[in-house]
């Protein structure tokens, strides 16, 4: 990395670093009913962090992309498999409604289509942790075998 460009980042880090310890302050020195009112800059500011480094790293995943167009065939194969899971997720979803321990239907958990894209989102999630979990063994597997 260059001089300058570790330069500049040390500083923009800094000032990120100092703004953080100004509003940590703000909720140590905060009054027990004031606390709610010095939290919210600082949940602000984390958010507005995050929002931005999600945006550097779509920036880059993007310029990595064109940089290297050899890899775009992976990256296709790859989005089309995330897609077929996410078919057989919604086609496994359930849509009812979702029930407490005693049956009743939980506050905004009615029969319908966001129960379905919740439930498709869970069996998503589960989905690929499982396919995870199997890449993995059979990874450790494969290197035990050699």
């Amino acid at each position: 990395m260059s001089s300058n460009l570790s330069k500049i980042l040390t500083a923009v880090i800094l000032v990120i670093a100092i703004i953080g310890i100004v509003l940590f302050a703000g909720v140590l020195t905060a009054d027990e009913d004031a606390v709610a009112g010095s939290v919210s800059p600082m949940v602000e500011f984390s958010a507005w962090l995050l929002y931005i480094a999600g945006a550097i790293t779509v920036v880059f995943a993007v310029v990595n992309i064109f940089k290297s167009p050899e890899d775009l065939k992976k990256i296709a194969i790859n989005v089309v498999f995330l897609a077929i899971v996410y078919v057989i997720a919604y086609v496994t979803a359930s849509d009812a409604a979702v029930l407490d321990v005693q049956g009743q239907v939980l506050e905004g958990g009615e029969a319908g289509s966001t129960s379905k894209l919740i439930s498709t989102i869970i069996n998503y999630s589960v989905y690929l942790g499982a396919i995870a979990l199997a890449a993995v063994g059979f990874g450790g597997i494969k290197s035990a075998i050699k």
